[in-house]
């Protein structure tokens, strides 16, 4: 199970050898659209929340991944047409092209508590690392995401994602961040939305708990003030559950007045 499959949703990889990422990926290949989490997102920031270490699968290898989040606002998003209450299921199919590259595509669903279900277009995802790193202390890259999604999902129907990516590990510790950018095409200035994990291997091999704290500052050219940025803090577990096959929970609270309320997700990955 690849390393990339536990820590990318908040998944993150941490543990040496163990490829989660990969895995949770393909189980989202498993999982078409099943019922889909946090309806109308107003920025794809809060989409997944997903971590990205600097660690990819072994070249020529495939990972499914299953991700299932729920979101409790309470409340309706100013210029949005649905509250952000409800499931929303994505579908994530990767492949590692080489020791540096890999490709991913995301095929989200929502689905409201109301009932209302919507397609929430699609994402295409390239990460760039620097090769042989997996087992060192310190791993990089960088994700360029571009997607097409409806207004009840993003600002633009069209948007790009710049996603650096910083992995330090030592000992049974992991920390990632990634300082991302969010840019809409033909509409307002990029907004800067960085997310933060660090996790500790508990069991060997096995077991990994942390924390993920995801932000959004506003506009670059404006920046936003405390009460209306959004801070979500998640409390995660990973598990292994085989050799290709792992299980990342989190329980997440808004810290801001911006911010979900109650947040919850799954993710359920696979390697091939």
């Amino acid at each position: 199970m690849s390393d990339r499959a536990l820590n990318r949703t908040p998944l993150l990889r941490w543990a040496p050898g163990v490829r989660w990422a990969a895995a949770l990926r393909r189980a989202a290949l498993l999982g078409l659209p099943l019922l889909a989490p946090c309806a109308a997102a107003r920025a794809q920031v809060f989409d997944e929340f997903q971590v990205f270490d600097g660690r990819i699968a072994e070249p020529g290898s495939f990972d499914l991944n299953q991700h299932l989040v729920f979101g409790r606002r309470g409340r309706k998003e100013e210029g949005v047409n649905a509250p952000r209450n409800g499931m929303l299921t994505t579908t994530e199919i990767g492949y590692a092209t080489t020791t540096w590259h890999e490709i991913a595509v995301y095929l989200p669903v929502a689905r409201e508590f109301s009932g209302d279900v919507f397609g929430g277009g699609f994402k295409v995802r390239n990460t760039f690392v620097v090769p042989q790193q997996g087992e060192g202390l310190l791993a990089g890259g960088l994700d360029i995401e571009i997607r097409h999604q409806s207004v009840r999902f993003s600002d633009a129907n069209w948007a790009m994602t710049l996603r650096p990516i910083i992995d330090l590990r030592g000992g049974p510790w992991q920390l990632i961040l990634n300082p991302a950018l969010e840019v809409p095409f033909g509409r307002s200035s990029p907004v800067f939305a960085p997310a933060v994990r660090g996790v500790r291997e508990v069991v060997n091999d096995r077991l990994w708990l942390g924390l993920e704290h995801y932000m959004e500052f506003g506009r670059i050219d404006r920046w936003e003030t405390t009460g209306r940025q959004g801070h979500q803090l998640f409390a995660t577990a990973d598990v292994r559950l085989g050799g290709t096959t792992g299980l990342h929970v989190g329980v997440g609270h808004g810290l801001t007045r911006n911010s979900d309320r109650w947040a919850g997700k799954v993710i359920l990955s696979f390697d091939f």
